[in-house]
């Protein structure tokens, strides 16, 4: 058994500037917390394999596919592989989400 705390988790830049703590990474999956503060954003970029993004606090909007869709705490979002994707914080909101990645980022 593992068992992590996300409170206790040291978070570190990622390569677009965001605040990012990693709960789970193995080959099956990858689960990091993200950080956005008010008006920040991770632009347009797409992966490799499916994206799920479940929202904890804040409100932003994330972009799939050229769409674009309002989000708030409790909010999940998919996105397919290969698929262009953004999130942006609300500029008057910071925005907190789990971005779960499967299969992992080692696969």
């Amino acid at each position: 058994m593992k068992h992590v705390n996300m409170k206790e988790l040291t978070a570190v830049s990622n390569k677009y500037g965001v605040q990012a703590k990693t709960l789970v990474d193995h080959d099956n999956a990858t689960i990091k917390n993200l950080f956005l503060n008010p008006g920040q954003s991770i632009p347009d970029h797409k992966v490799p394999m499916d994206v799920t993004f479940f929202i904890l606090e804040g409100t932003g909007s994330i972009t799939i596919a050229g769409e674009t869709a309002p989000v708030k705490a409790f909010d999940c979002l998919l996105c397919p592989p290969n698929t262009f994707m953004s999130v942006k914080a609300d500029e008057n909101s910071s925005l907190s989400f789990l971005n779960i990645k499967t299969p992992g980022l080692k696969a």
